[in-house]
C-alpha cells in the first residue's frame, strides 16, 4: 500500500515493519497530508500480520521538527478562526488521538531519531515503546517559548518533574546523548551505527512471540494507566488546546 507523504515496508523475514515520514525537504514537518498518512499508516501496520515490531524513523535531515508552520490541523485557524467546538473536534480527532493510537499501539513501537526530533516530532518517539537517538540529534519543545500548555502528560512520567520542566519551562534543545542521560529517549548511539543498531533491536525484539509481546505491552501499558495517564492525555489535550485563547499567544 502506497501513501503520500509516508514509505511503509515490511520484512517476512525478520518481522519488522518501517514507518518512514517522507517529507525530507521540510524536516518531515507535520502538514495535514503527513497527519492523515500517520493514520492510516499506522492502521494498515497493525493488519499487515507479517510484522511483530514498527520502526518510525525520518527520511532525509531529520526525524520530524514538529507541525508544518506553513498548515496544519494543529497551527492553521479553521474558517472563521478557532472556537470553543471547533477546536474540540478538530485538535481532538486530528491531533490528540494520534498519541494514544500510538502508545496504544498492539505491536512494539521503536522510534530511530536523527536529526531534529523537536516539538510533535519529539511527541510521537515519546509514545513509541523504545527511543533510539543518535548521540548528536537535535531534541526538545522550543515552541514552548510561545507560552501555554504543551499537549502530552508523558513528560513528567519519563522524565521526573525537574528534568521535564526544566525542558518545557526553557524551551531548550539538547543532544541525542544528553536525551538518553536524561530519559527523553531509551538509548543514543553514534550517527553512524543507528540503523545498524534499530534493526538489530527490532529483530531481537520480533522474535518474541506476538501475543507474548502485547500481552507484556498491555500490562506496562495498564499500569501507567492506574496512575492515570489516560485522563492526563484527555486533560493535556484540553489545556492545550485552550492556549489558542490566551491574549496575544501568536498560534
Amino acid at each position: 500500500m502506497e501513501f503520500e507523504t509516508v514509505i511503509y515496508e515490511s520484512n517476512a523475514e525478520t518481522k519488522v515493519g518501517y514507518i518512514t515520514l517522507n517529507r525530507p525537504d521540510k524536516h518531515n514537518a507535520l502538514s495535514y497530508q503527513l497527519l492523515d498518512d500517520i493514520d492510516a499508516v499506522f492502521d494498515h501496520a497493525e493488519k499487515d500480520d507479517n510484522v511483530n515490531v514498527i520502526v518510525l524513523k525520518g527520511a532525509g535531515k531529520s526525524f520530524c521538527s514538529g507541525f508544518d508552520l506553513k498548515g496544519s490541523y494543529y497551527l492553521t485557524p479553521p474558517e472563521g478562526g478557532w472556537k470553543y467546538k471547533n477546536s474540540y473536534d478538530i485538535l481532538r480527532k486530528k491531533i490528540y488521538a494520534k498519541y494514544t493510537r500510538i502508545f496504544n499501539f498492539p505491536k512494539v513501537t521503536i522510534a530511530q531519531i536523527h536529526g531534529h526530533c523537536t516539538d510533535a516530532g519529539c511527541y510521537l518517539q515519546l509514545c513509541c515503546d523504545i527511543s533510539v537517538a543518535a548521540d548528536d540529534a537535535v531534541l526538545g519543545h522550543p515552541a514552548q517559548l510561545w507560552g501555554g500548555s504543551q499537549s502530552l502528560p508523558l513528560w513528567q512520567f519519563y522524565l521526573g518533574e525537574k528534568k521535564a520542566r526544566y525542558l518545557l519551562m526553557s524551551g531548550r534543545r539538547i543532544s541525542g546523548k544528553e536525551a538518553a542521560d536524561m530519559g527523553l529517549v531509551s538509548i543514543s548511539v553514534p550517527r553512524d551505527k543507528l540503523d545498524e543498531e534499530v534493526d538489530k533491536l527490532a529483530g531481537e525484539i520480533a522474535k518474541v512471540p506476538a501475543e507474548g509481546a502485547l500481552h507484556n505491552k498491555l500490562a506496562m501499558n495498564t499500569a501507567l494507566k492506574i496512575q492515570g495517564v489516560d485522563a492526563l492525555f484527555e486533560y493535556f489535550g484540553q489545556m492545550n488546546r485552550f492556549t489558542r485563547f490566551i491574549p496575544g499567544r501568536s498560534r
